[in-house]
């Protein structure tokens, strides 16, 4: 792509919300060791802002994603934590809270 023509550039300010990002750095150098790790801090960053927010993970395959969905539902069930991920004004919400109790 020619930056002069057909390169489109669109910084902050053409964003209606701002965008947040986060970079975290793993040295973990065992393949399985590394992924338990990855997966366990994006789930607590997922889970500091399940039903509040919207947000994105990028991974580096589609093969990732499915693994990084997977493990993410999995720790929230074992945690007991899935009902955070739906906004709590949300009907949803209120429909499975009645139907927990």
């Amino acid at each position: 792509v020619k930056p002069e023509k057909g390169l489109f550039f669109f910084e902050n300010s053409y964003r209606p919300v701002p965008l947040e990002q986060q970079y975290i750095g793993i040295t973990e150098k065992k393949a399985v060791k590394r992924m338990l790790l990855m997966n366990e801090i994006v789930y607590e960053k997922v889970i500091d802002r399940a039903g509040k927010y919207q947000m994105i993970i990028f991974v580096h395959s589609r093969r990732e994603t499915i693994k990084t969905a997977k493990a993410i539902k999995e720790m929230a069930l074992t945690k007991d934590e899935l009902g955070k991920f739906i906004k709590e004004d949300s009907d949803s919400h209120v429909i499975l809270q009645n139907e927990s109790e």
